[in-house]
């Protein structure tokens, strides 16, 4: 028996105009946008990190070269002291950060409804 066969990009399940692959692409374009920026706050994070590891390795050098003990709870201190500054600044970034992908998250969304109504009305 042979079926009815609706034209490509006509119609998904018999009910859903089918985007092109021009629709495809402007409901991935917020996507990508959103992963550009969930990578880049990533990358700020590996960053952070590496330096301040970096820190807590000569940290641990100065220690031990270190014979006099009143010096050395003096820079255990000053580490401990820079290390909260480091930590509160990363985390201010993180936060300040994360509120922009927030705010991007609900313009993606917003752009991926409008593309997915564009894609699928065929306008």
């Amino acid at each position: 028996m042979a079926t009815k066969k609706s034209p490509p990009g006509m119609n998904m399940a018999g009910c859903m105009p089918v985007p092109d692959m021009g629709g495809v692409s402007l409901v991935m374009a917020p996507q990508l946008k959103m992963m550009e920026a969930l990578i880049s706050q990533n990358i700020e994070v590996l960053d952070f990190l590496k330096a301040r590891f970096e820190r807590d390795q000569e940290m641990v050098g100065r220690l031990a070269d270190e014979a006099d003990p009143l010096k050395a709870m003096g820079l255990w201190g000053e580490f401990w002291q820079r290390t909260a500054s480091d930590y509160a600044t990363e985390m201010s970034k993180l936060a300040t950060s994360m509120t922009s992908i927030a705010e991007r998250a609900v313009r993606t969304a917003t752009e991926e409804g409008e593309a997915i109504a564009k894609a699928t009305s065929g306008k």
